[in-house]
């Protein structure tokens, strides 16, 4: 569900030019999928927890192993994605500030933040065992979120603003939380599909209708409070720390047994390739943008035929990326894919 919610986010590829004043309705309607990197973020560190016993007399070796997994397929796709911007004629001290603020393709900043939080993360693991630790770590991201909701209230503050932008969303201020998710999580896992096996089917559908509602204003709050430019606090809310809770308190007592064959095979090869999807999909899209900009940068675009091509090129994303990553695999590139 994340890695196809996330494909979602990179298929909006016309110029901002021909959305006209579409664009706040079309953020508003898939801004309930804003769910999908929270998560990703939260089971990244609910394995690593998993994992991390093993190294508990050798913290730099949990440190070489995860960022020794992440450089290369990080080191990889950073690679095509600048050799791809070098043929486009971008000039070099440009493709430099992509790479340092995760921008070299769409999603890029996701790897980055990974990166930053794992070392972060081996070194409070123990502190965050205490369930108290775990609530104070989220107060701290709660008042993070706060300051940055009114740096707009604030003339003065305008210099603050410009250097988060310039950093962009690779900044781990904005992240640190789902650590002490994932760890929260891995501890109490076996109550959390308890519970979730007791929540009644109507009752979950209704608290993913809340979570959809309650995400929808809250983004559009801070489209208006940042006057359209909202980049780089997209997921500076609530709501995505909310959503972590719903998505698993709704799916942590699903069974393979409950779902069909086909889309026990459609979840396996989407997880199993969630990382090639991941960055293949960013990358591509980034070409269509760099089509669509060139011929329809003059064009504009009725909200249902923003909303077609949306989904269209949703699709397109998701097939290609998928195609790319089996096709990797087999000619030995695993380890930037899987």
């Amino acid at each position: 569900m994340s890695i196809v919610a996330v494909v979602s986010f990179h298929s909006m590829i016309l110029p901002k030019e021909s959305l006209s004043s579409s664009q706040l309705a079309e953020g508003i309607l898939f801004s309930p999928l804003k769910f999908c990197v929270p998560v990703f973020l939260t089971i990244s560190f609910l394995l690593f927890e998993r994992g991390a016993d093993k190294y508990n007399d050798s913290k730099l070796a949990a440190i070489k192993k995860r960022l020794y997994r992440l450089f290369i397929p990080t080191i990889f796709w950073f690679t095509i994605a600048t050799l791809l911007k070098l043929l486009n004629r971008k000039p070099i001290p440009e493709i430099i500030g992509d790479l340092a603020r995760g921008e070299v393709f769409t999603g890029a900043y996701y790897l980055l933040v990974i990166i930053q939080l794992i070392p972060i993360f081996i070194l409070i693991r123990g502190w965050l065992n205490k369930k108290l630790n775990i609530w104070f770590l989220g107060i701290i991201q709660a008042l993070v979120f706060l300051s940055i909701y009114i740096i707009p209230s604030n003339s003065y503050q305008e210099q603050i603003l410009t250097i988060l932008r310039s950093i962009n969303r690779p900044l781990l201020i904005y992240w640190f939380i789902y650590i002490g998710l994932g760890i929260f999580f891995f501890k109490n896992w076996l109550l959390v599909v308890k519970f979730s096996s007791r929540i009644n089917i109507k009752i979950k559908a209704l608290l993913l209708i809340i979570y959809c509602v309650v995400q929808m204003i809250e983004y559009r709050w801070l489209f208006i409070r940042f006057e359209g430019n909202i980049l780089p606090f997209d997921y500076v809310m609530f709501s995505c720390i909310i959503s972590v809770f719903i998505m698993f308190f709704c799916f942590a007592s699903l069974q393979e047994t409950q779902v069909s064959s086909s889309i026990r095979d459609l979840v396996k090869i989407l997880s199993k390739y969630s990382l090639g999807i991941f960055c293949i999909n960013g990358i591509v899209s980034q070409i269509f943008i760099s089509i669509s900009t060139r011929f329809l940068s003059q064009a504009t675009f009725s909200f249902p035929e923003i909303i077609g091509l949306k989904l269209f090129v949703w699709m397109i994303l998701l097939f290609i990326s998928l195609g790319l990553s089996i096709f990797l695999e087999r000619i030995g590139l695993k380890a930037v894919v899987c």
